[in-house]
Formats: structure tokens, sequence, C-alpha cells
């Protein structure tokens, strides 16, 4: 083999160890901070889970803020990708909007741990400097997707054109319920009804509703 091909697999080599043990430290900082608070946990706490120095553990993150943010930006990420595979495989405003709130209550039901983690996020967030606080660099990115889509559907003329941002903040709102509602359902007073307060039929008459009384309202104000 020669030289330049065993560097570059010295390189690919690294570079996979480096992702595994990135993803590692982020999985074992997800699980403590979620069941015990960010507030409580520390890099040691976190190092010490992984089997690791905490120099190793600051050769990837510079501060816990900073893996928060590495964290928060993942499961950004993820919901960007159901998102996009909305936009592939969804036809019409009704099915954009209720495949991609199903998305989110498939995400915060099926581990409670989600839910549970943001609670904790938001609890460690309140008292800080806005400056300070984590965050991932996809929320813009996920509502500006959402708009996009409502915008493709305006201009076929399924929704009323001036309507996008209203039904991006009803939508919103939506989904920040029902992750709070999965939290008390899951972790606080959990429910006697099978699936909690949301599921896929209430979802689906939630979106019904919200669509018929946009083009209501814009037809009344036409």
């Amino acid at each position: 083999m020669k030289k330049n091909e065993t560097e570059k697999n010295d390189k690919t080599d690294k570079s996979e160890r480096e992702t595994r043990m990135r993803d590692a430290i982020k999985q074992a900082a997800f699980m403590l901070m979620a069941e015990k608070g960010l507030e409580k946990v520390s890099m040691r706490e976190i190092a010490e889970k992984v089997h690791v120095t905490k120099p190793v553990l600051y050769y990837y993150f510079k501060n816990k803020e900073d893996l928060c943010s590495s964290i928060i930006e993942d499961h950004e990420q993820a919901f960007c990708n159901q998102l996009e595979a909305v936009q592939q495989r969804a036809e019409g405003p009704q099915a954009v909007l209720y495949e991609g709130l199903k998305s989110h209550l498939d995400f915060f039901t099926k581990d409670p741990i989600h839910s549970k983690f943001v609670i904790q996020m938001i609890s460690y967030t309140l008292d800080m400097d806005p400056q300070k606080i984590p965050h991932g660099k996809q929320n813009r990115y996920i509502h500006g997707l959402l708009e996009q889509l409502l915008r493709n559907e305006a201009k076929e003329g399924k929704i009323p054109a001036a309507a996008v941002n209203d039904i991006v903040r009803l939508v919103s709102g939506l989904a920040t319920e029902i992750m709070f509602s999965a939290y008390l359902d899951q972790h606080v007073c959990p429910s006697e009804a099978k699936g909690g307060l949301y599921n896929k039929e209430m979802l689906a008459r939630l979106v019904k509703i919200i669509l018929l009384g946009i083009k209501q309202y814009y037809k009344e104000t036409k």
C-alpha cells in the first residue's frame, strides 16, 4: 500500500473514532441531563459516564453549553429530515400539516426521555443570560421549511397566500402544546386514556379546523 493511501486510511479511521466518541458523549449527556437536570450534571460526571478524562471531553466540546447546543442541533436536524420527507410524500396543505404534526407527536410519545430533556432545558435556561442559552442551528430552518411547504400550497391556490404566517404560528403553538402534554402525561400525571391527550385522530381534526378557520377568515375579510 502506498504511503498516501495509508495516511488517507489513518485519517478516515481517526475521523470515524472521533465521530463515535462525540456521539457517545452526547448520548451520555442527554440521558444524564434528562434525568437529573442540566444544572445538576457536571462535565466530570459526563466524562465518567463515557469512561474518559475531562480533557478528552473538552477536546470535543468547549463547555456544557456547547455540548447542549450540539444535542439540540441533532434533534432539530432529525425533525428537519422528517419535514423534508413530508414534503416528498404529502399532497395538499391538510396532509402536509397532519404529517408534520404526527412526526412531532411520534417523537415525543415513542420515547418519554425526549419530553423530559426539553423541559429540563427550558428550566435550565429560565434565569440565564440570553446570550449564553444553548441553541441549535436548525430552528430557523425548520420554520423556514414549514413556511416554504405552505407557500408552495398557496401558489397552487390551496390556501390563501396571506395566511401562511398565521398557519405557521398556529401549528408551532400546537406543536409546543403537544410537547408539554407529552411531558405531563408521561412524567407528572400519566393519562388513563390510552395514547394520552393527543392522538392521530385528534391531530387530523385540529388540522382540519385550522385550515377551515383560516379559509373562512380570509374569505370574510376580502
